[in-house]
């Protein structure tokens, strides 16, 4: 296909072992079981799927406006729920990122530590599809792939035990820096530029945010890369569900449209 580039990368190796080539091995069952016992292995399987599906819940969801100047410019609503239960439990977050004629579609799932686990983007301008993109962990190791009109892009390569995910343009990704890395400095891995930072999550301490004319008692966070670029400010309620999202370098505020009904009002502004 004229104009189309593939990138090809070298097989990953076994840690300690530069030889041999990392092969995920698929056991084989030779247990020949009767078709009664069949019948009760999926009995159970399915009446221990009706409590995981229930255990499912949402901590965070909304829509912010978002600002750059004072100009109201699109929209993000988003999202973040637990799901499973046991070794299987952790979240999903979901979002669409709307500004002027680009639309984002993004979903991250993520362990009960807030790892990434798996992540997928589908950009739109006018409402054709611009770039597709996929990412997941894979032991130790994260592979993402992106697909455009003009090529594709591949990459795999290792990212630190325990890190974290946010992609830079998704203000409700920094759910995960706040509740996962408060207080210290964490590895958060941007899976659209396939590039992993430390980055610090600083408590400023407490604050108050006005969201129309009531105003709330809040945690004031300053999310900071090692870069000294990009860095951001979030409000969040006392129970760490974000209210507002500030960008300085960009002169970008996401604003949440209508507080969480779970947040305790405060005083009229």
């Amino acid at each position: 296909m004229e104009g189309f580039t593939r990138t090809l990368y070298p097989l990953a190796v076994v840690p300690g072992d530069p030889q041999r080539p990392l092969i995920r091995l698929h056991g084989m069952c030779r247990n020949r079981a009767s078709i009664t016992r069949r019948a009760l292995v999926l009995a159970t399987a399915a009446a221990m799927a009706v409590p995981a599906a229930a255990q499912s819940r949402v901590v965070d969801e909304g829509t912010f406006s978002l600002f750059v100047g004072g100009v109201r410019v699109g929209r993000e609503d988003f999202s973040i729920r637990t799901v499973g239960g046991g070794a299987s439990a952790g979240f999903v977050a979901q979002g669409n990122v709307l500004r002027g004629e680009v639309r984002l579609a993004v979903r991250l799932n993520t362990s009960a530590a807030g790892s990434p686990l798996l992540f997928t983007l589908e950009e739109t301008r006018d409402g054709r599809l611009t770039e597709s993109l996929t990412g997941e962990s894979r032991r130790e190791l994260w592979s993402g792939r992106s697909v455009r009109p003009e090529g594709e892009r591949a990459r795999e390569f290792r990212f630190p035990a325990g890190s974290l995910a946010a992609e830079a343009v998704v203000m409700h990704h920094l759910w995960f820096l706040i509740r996962f890395g408060e207080g210290r400095t964490t590895d958060v891995l941007h899976p659209r530029s396939l590039q992993v930072e430390q980055v610090s999550i600083e408590d400023a301490g407490p604050d108050r945010v006005s969201l129309g004319l009531r105003e709330f008692v809040t945690r004031r966070w300053v999310i900071r890369p090692s870069s000294g670029e990009g860095v951001r400010e979030a409000w969040t309620d006392l129970e760490g569900r974000l209210l507002r999202v500030r960008v300085p370098g960009e002169d970008l505020e996401a604003v949440r449209d209508e507080p969480p009904a779970e947040t305790p009002g405060g005083g009229r502004t």
